[in-house]
């Protein structure tokens, strides 16, 4: 299933260049920039995770034990958080793997970190999109964005001297793990989850 996820892989990869491409107007990532990995809480699949192990297998083993170490406090943070709000997709944290304001596992990262920073179609509510939370720290975006009509500003656009205009694209998480037969993703869990069962003798260490 893993050779099926990379060639998978390898596919969206291609698309989502494209897409970039294509919106390079309105796009300002660039190597250094990781706000998008300091605060989510990062869903991975089985297989998606799979991968990364292979990765993760690569670095020395301190990288290893430090990322552990991240996650460990991570989930700990998580388990006192749920004490005063039972809604888990509120808990945000950095993710475990960013390293000096760059991936350290960059060519392994999951399907969602590579297409966040563009505009989607969201999958439970037809013609509405969703922005990268970017927007409004000025970045992706931004500059044709109105913040105060929550509307693309077709005044900004002009004074640009821009032709065409934002496009979204159907890159939800669930869009992109239904848009192949080929692979069966299971289940999906937070990435720290993911690191914390392959720590031997885990359920000790997280311990509160």
């Amino acid at each position: 299933m893993l050779e099926k996820y990379k060639k998978y892989l390898q596919k969206l990869d291609q698309k989502i260049t494209e897409y970039f491409k294509s919106q390079e107007q309105f796009i300002v990532c660039k190597p250094g920039c990781a706000i998008c990995c300091k605060n989510s809480y990062y869903i991975v699949s089985q297989v998606e995770y799979d991968f990364i192990r292979e990765g993760f297998k690569q670095l020395n083993p301190e990288k290893q034990d430090i990322i552990n170490e991240k996650a460990i406090k991570i989930y700990k943070d998580r388990k006192e958080f749920l004490k005063i709000n039972p809604d888990i997709l509120k808990f945000t944290y950095k993710c475990p793997f960013l390293e000096d304001a760059s991936c350290s596992l960059y060519e392994y990262r999951p399907m969602i970190c590579r297409s966040h920073g563009l505009l989607y179609k969201d999958v439970d509510k037809e013609n509405k999109i969703n922005l990268p939370y970017c927007v409004d720290l000025g970045l992706n975006y931004a500059n044709v964005w109105d913040g105060s009509t929550k509307s693309f500003s077709l005044e900004k656009m002009r004074k640009l001297g821009l032709i065409s205009t934002p496009e979204a694209f159907d890159l939800s998480y669930s869009s992109m793990m239904k848009s192949t037969e080929d692979v069966e993703f299971g289940d999906v869990r937070m990435i720290i989850e993911w690191i914390i069962f392959d720590i031997p003798n885990y359920e000790e260490l997280i311990k509160v």
